[in-house]
């Protein structure tokens, strides 16, 4: 997660950056807080353990439980959405493509590595004002030439591209989605018995725990009896020896 952030924020200044134009919030940092919660929760689970506390034993059991349960809300909603409404989750931000210089490095690094070009098409360039910063090419159609990135050329490096990418890189996320998805399934199949795993050790070691500390508090309690037991038969003779000496003495 670490190397995630950082190949997002290659410096301070773009973090800085970032932060100041409310872009703070990106999937490299959500990741990074998600990480952070299961840690915290994994966390819970073991100083449970380590200090034999069934509250946080039964805590750590009942988090895994609500992500458990939130799993199944995100499998049960992925796979009732049609690929139309997962299309308008994906929204690539083309139109800060010559303002911001990360959006632009991570757009260029996405269309190379997908074989893509735009949002839906390479069309979502046009009228699009590019900089001198802008590694940019044309390429012609039948209504005049459109300038777009580098990036969306099969042959990168030329003032006029003839073979540009059509499929806009929505759909190439779709796909890659799609290909990629029994992976995904199996990869979520082995998440969730883990989870369930976790949570039923995490009630049979509360269980233990208390069993324990019942024990425990048995044992103590019968030696706490057996102590008031031998003491109150050392006082006994004590006492019949002080009698016997008063009966002699009248």
């Amino acid at each position: 997660m670490g190397f995630t952030v950082y190949a997002y924020y290659h410096s301070f200044a773009l973090f800085y950056g970032g932060v100041t134009s409310g872009g703070f919030f990106t999937p490299a940092l959500f990741t990074f807080v998600l990480g952070l919660f299961l840690l915290l929760v994994t966390l819970l689970g073991f100083f449970g353990s380590l200090k034999e506390s069934t509250c946080l034993v039964n805590l750590y059991a009942l988090v895994l439980t609500i992500l458990l349960i939130m799993k199944f809300v995100v499998v049960i909603l992925a796979f009732t959405l049609d690929t139309a409404a997962i299309k308008e989750f994906l929204h690539i931000p083309i139109e800060k493509y010559v303002t911001d210089l990360e959006i632009e490095m991570e757009i260029d690094r996405m269309q190379r590595s997908l074989n893509c070009c735009g949002n839906e098409s390479f069309f979502d360039y046009v009228g699009m004002n590019f900089t001198s910063h802008n590694s940019v090419t044309v390429f012609p159609t039948p209504n005049g030439v459109v300038t777009v990135p580098a990036s969306c050329c099969i042959t990168e490096g030329q003032e006029y591209c003839f073979n540009i990418k059509t499929m806009g890189c929505q759909s190439a996320l779709m796909s890659l989605f799609t290909r990629n998805s029994s992976a995904i399934g199996i990869l979520g199949i082995t998440v969730t018995i883990m989870k369930v795993l976790g949570i039923v050790f995490a009630l049979l070691l509360a269980r233990c725990i208390r069993r324990a500390k019942s024990e425990r508090g048995l044992i103590a309690w019968t030696n706490t009896e057996r102590e008031i037991a031998a003491r109150q038969q050392q006082a006994q003779p004590t006492q019949d020896i002080t009698n016997d000496s008063g009966s002699s003495n009248a």
